[in-house]
């Protein structure tokens, strides 16, 4: 399984949403519309090309803070190893030791959460629109994550140290500005103190018996035209 895919599996099980690859670097915005390819979302356009408006409203923060499995986390301070680094603290650092090649280390303590707060209405013009095709999906959620870290290993033995504030390394916030790391290997991937998308929800319009449903990520429906689904059922279009 590539990277692309081990990524989304943890973004899918965390956030329960899709990933946006790649991470943070990519720009995705709400209505944007596309296709799965190789178990990521890749988007073509967006709804307004179609003249379909939307109302935007503001989700609740979230946040993730993933370590592969088989991976030994070690603190630093004052030249010796520590349960908890104190505020403050000199030389303090953090080792991550990763056992297993494509190990993952996703740490965002604040996710934003933009949506689109009229999805039914969408759903419906999208489906009297021409050139509309069925199979698309449209991002109606978007999950911006600010100072975050993500980083995978290609090789099982990886170190990676991160050193500097104290008092932000307390608080595993990796990604803060005051943050320096190394490695002893080279990276799979290696995005730190950036920010910017990582995850999507998505629909896509249904026509069952002459009604529009679209489908998203969570477990219980909210209305009778909504069908949700899981995002690990979702197959590839292309």
């Amino acid at each position: 399984m590539g990277q692309a895919n081990l990524f989304n599996d943890i973004i899918q099980r965390d956030l329960n949403v899709h990933a946006a690859w790649l991470p943070i670097t990519q720009n995705y915005t709400l209505g944007d519309y596309g296709l799965f390819s190789d178990g990521v979302f890749a988007k073509l356009g967006n709804i307004k090309e179609f003249d379909v408006s939307f109302e935007q409203s503001k989700g609740p923060d979230v946040k993730i803070d993933y370590t592969s499995s088989r991976t030994r986390v070690i603190k630093f301070a004052a030249g010796g190893e520590v349960d908890v680094i104190p505020a403050g603290a000199v030389d303090a650092k953090i080792t991550f030791k990763f056992e297993d090649a494509n190990s993952f280390l996703i740490k965002a303590p604040v996710i934003n959460v933009t949506a689109i707060g009229n999805v039914q209405q969408v759903a419906s013009k999208l489906k009297g629109t021409k050139g509309w095709k069925k199979d698309w999906k449209v991002v109606y959620e978007v999950y911006n994550a600010q100072e975050a870290v993500v980083m995978s290993t290609k090789e099982a033995g990886t170190e990676v140290t991160f050193s500097g504030n104290a008092s932000a390394l307390k608080e595993l916030k990796l990604g803060n500005a005051g943050i320096e790391f190394n490695t002893n290997k080279k990276l799979a991937l290696d995005l730190q103190g950036n920010s910017g998308v990582i995850g999507l929800g998505l629909f896509k319009l249904k026509l069952i018996g002459g009604g529009t449903k679209f489908m998203r990520g969570e477990e219980k429906p909210t209305a009778v035209e909504v069908e949700y689904i899981k995002g690990s059922n979702v197959e590839d279009d292309v």
